[in-house]
């Protein structure tokens, strides 16, 4: 039986959770959803502002890491090592992506792609309602204005990020510096998939969908910065775990 799965569809928290119910072999019907409307759609299912959002089983689990956890009980060892000292460290490491990673390359990526109107039209009209992509086309001046606010984005603020950008990334690097082939242990686990998924909006791997595959979206500076990231080791790896893994 499929379970329902309220995404906001270009949410790279919405990817990490939709990639780790794939990986268990759940199925799903995805409900996706503009920011804001989301937050009606969860409310309803009980699920407060939460994206993403599953009810399965009659319960409901909210927030990406809740639903990895989730999905791992399904598949046990999928996405959690079952040996203790690799768990502890995979999740440590799903913890630094989830507070450092996601929330820096999400403020950086809006900063550089709001103002581009063809991009945003494009990405905000995959995986939701007709009329909601309507609606925020026509007052995509006040939705952009309230993301702005709600997110901090701004000239400081996008540098702050990408400050943070490059310490987890200079985190990952060392950590790949060995040679090993995934972050923890010798096999996927959360680590992999909650860097590779938050990674997403500054690496646009060709994998992802509703409109964000591929550095073309942005230009220059951030085009340039792109490019770079996606060369370092860190970059490569989460590329190569969409291309193997995803």
């Amino acid at each position: 039986m499929a379970i329902e799965f309220v995404t906001i569809p270009f949410s790279h928290y919405c990817e990490k959770a939709r990639w780790a119910l794939d990986r268990v072999g759940v199925t799903y019907i995805e409900h996706g959803h503009l920011p804001i409307f989301s937050r009606l759609a969860t409310k309803r299912m009980g699920a407060g502002n939460t994206v993403p959002a599953v009810v399965a089983d009659g319960k409901i689990v909210a927030d990406s890491t809740a639903i990895v956890a989730w999905a791992d009980a399904r598949r046990p060892g999928a996405l959690l090592p079952t040996d203790a000292n690799e768990r502890a460290a995979a999740l440590a490491l799903e913890d630094t992506f989830d507070e450092q990673l996601g929330p820096a390359t999400r403020r950086w990526a809006y900063y550089y792609l709001l103002p581009n109107k063809a991009v945003m039209r494009n990405v905000t009209a995959n995986g939701v309602p007709t009329w909601q992509a309507r609606t925020f086309r026509m007052f995509r001046p006040l939705a952009a204005g309230a993301i702005k606010r709600g997110l901090k984005i701004d000239t400081a603020g996008a540098e702050r990020s990408r400050q943070k950008i490059e310490t987890v990334f200079a985190q990952v690097n060392a950590l790949l510096a060995d040679g090993r082939r995934f972050l923890v242990g010798t096999s996927f686990s959360v680590a992999d998939l909650a860097f590779a998924s938050l990674a997403a909006p500054i690496l646009v791997p060709p994998q992802q969908k509703f409109g964000m595959a591929g550095p073309q979206i942005y230009a220059g500076e951030a085009r340039a910065a792109v490019e770079a990231w996606r060369a370092t080791p860190a970059g490569q790896f989460a590329l190569r775990m969409f291309a193997t893994e995803r």
